[in-house]
């Protein structure tokens, strides 16, 4: 089975246990997609400048400690994880031809960066030039 179908019948899987009311046959489901239900969440409140550990933890009903550990046996750190998501986001909005007239602090303000002189360096380090010369460069290819 390939690598996206899984983690979807897993999710099914938990789904149905624990409609059926079968919380004993569920628990584990909801266990093992724990963190694609983790990721998902933080996926998508990623331009929320409030997404901290406390708040996904809070809403998967689990304290900070399961949550940095159920993300550490997958390999992944919570922290750079989200970064690296928010600046792929930037990146592909600075690339797309209806954001050119927005300003580049906007992109970045708009996906969780609330400064503009951290995130250009972030961008830069990640990607080897700066915001708007990635931006040109996509401009250009146009």
């Amino acid at each position: 089975m390939d690598a996206a179908g899984r983690p979807g019948i897993e999710l099914l899987r938990a789904l149905v246990t624990f409609r059926l009311d079968d919380r004993r046959s569920a628990a584990e489901p909801l266990h093992d997609t724990l963190h694609l239900r983790i990721l998902d969440y933080a996926r998508t409140h990623l331009g929320d400048h409030d997404l901290t550990p406390e708040r996904i933890a809070a809403h998967h009903h689990i304290s900070r400690r399961c949550l940095y550990n159920t993300l550490s046996r997958k390999g992944i750190c919570l922290g750079s994880w989200i970064r690296t998501q928010r600046l792929e986001r930037c990146r592909d909005e600075l690339a797309a031809p209806a954001a050119h007239h927005r300003p580049i602090s906007a992109i970045a303000w708009r996906w969780g960066f609330p400064n503009a002189a951290p995130f250009s360096r972030t961008f830069k380090h990640a990607y080897g030039l700066t915001p708007s010369d990635g931006r040109a460069l996509h401009s250009a290819a146009r």
